[in-house]
């Protein structure tokens, strides 16, 4: 089996492939995806993440998020850690760590969402995720063990199996353009 770094490696450079018209026709269906189902509109807070590169855009469910009153959270990095902070204007990001956008310093104190959008650069069908390697939302969901995970792909990031490691955390849901996936039954 291909380690977890080769595996990335493939996955990240198939993504970035991608054209901007695909990116943005798959995008809207898994928005679509996560906006219809029932553990989206219980939620109160969502944990929301900007998009680098060719990753699933969720921008626009944001914004529609905002016009339902819902509490919208992105990540911000510190030194090992990651905590959420709400925002409620896309003015309120800044470029940080890795590129990555996040909440400016001056946002209030971290927050929990009970949803997590998470994106990753290749999952499988048992929950498995492959990030960029640092650990940084393993480590999150380890600590808040209730917020319910969403991992959110194109169906061209899904592969049979890739390599878990202990601290790795397993997606409740996994959300592509073709629709949502319950792990575990």
């Amino acid at each position: 089996m291909e380690t977890k770094a080769q595996i990335r490696k493939s996955y990240k450079q198939k993504r970035a492939m991608l054209n901007e018209e695909s990116v943005r026709v798959m995008s809207e269906a898994i928005c679509a995806a996560v906006e219809n189902s029932a553990w989206y509109h219980e939620a109160e807070r969502v944990g929301f993440y900007y998009p680098l590169g060719s990753e699933v855009q969720l921008t626009g469910l944001v914004t529609k998020a905002w016009a339902a009153g819902k509490k919208t959270c992105f990540p911000r990095v510190s030194g090992e850690n990651m905590e959420f902070y709400e925002i409620s204007d896309f003015s309120q990001l800044e470029e940080g760590c890795f590129h990555v956008m996040e909440p400016v310093e001056s946002c209030e104190e971290p927050v929990v969402p009970e949803l997590i959008l998470i994106p990753g650069v290749v999952f499988d069908g048992f929950g498995n995720r492959a990030g960029y390697g640092k650990g940084y939302y393993d480590r999150y969901l380890t600590a808040h063990p209730d917020c319910i995970r969403a991992g959110i792909a194109y169906r061209m990031q899904v592969t049979g199996q890739i390599p878990a490691e202990p601290q790795d955390v397993r997606m409740q849901y996994l959300v592509t353009e073709d629709g949502i996936t319950k792990i575990g039954g």
